[in-house]
């Protein structure tokens, strides 16, 4: 799964995955549902997470901490650049970095939550069919961006 991939294809592959569910058993149905609730993130809340752009708060909403790390980093060291030594050259440079890496995910904030969310869910199906000795379906790609 890409991250530039058109949308429809993320949503006919949210729709297999939704008729898979309902086509299960009971059992593996209501567990699916508790497990999810618990791990999906709202794409909205991510979004506005990502418009506050300084930070990198949306990395943390999604547990990808060590983006945030980098993110929050480099954040602050161009800030120490530009108010505290001086060094206004390497502070921008590092700014218009964090924005040239920043652009793509703000632009695609719905997307990547989604994307984050299918790849989860589709985990926990896949986990719990496995253990009810249902028949495994397709493999889902497992590359997060």
């Amino acid at each position: 799964m890409k991250l530039f991939e058109p949308l429809h294809v993320l949503e006919a592959r949210e729709e297999q995955l939704r008729q898979q569910v309902n086509a299960s058993s009971e059992a593996v149905r209501k567990a699916f549902f508790r497990e999810q609730a618990d791990q999906i993130k709202d794409p909205d809340t991510y979004a506005v997470l990502n418009y506050v752009f300084i930070g990198g708060f949306h990395h943390l909403y999604l547990g990808r901490y060590k983006l945030f790390a980098m993110d929050i980093l480099l954040t602050m060291t161009a800030m120490l650049m530009f108010f505290v030594v001086d060094w206004y050259r390497t502070g921008a440079a590092i700014v218009i970095f964090l924005c040239c890496f920043e652009l793509p995910q703000l632009f695609l904030s719905q997307k990547i939550a989604r994307r984050r969310n299918y790849q989860i869910s589709y985990e926990i199906f896949e986990r719990l069919r496995q253990q009810n000795g249902q028949p495994v379906s397709e493999p889902a790609y497992s590359e997060l961006a």
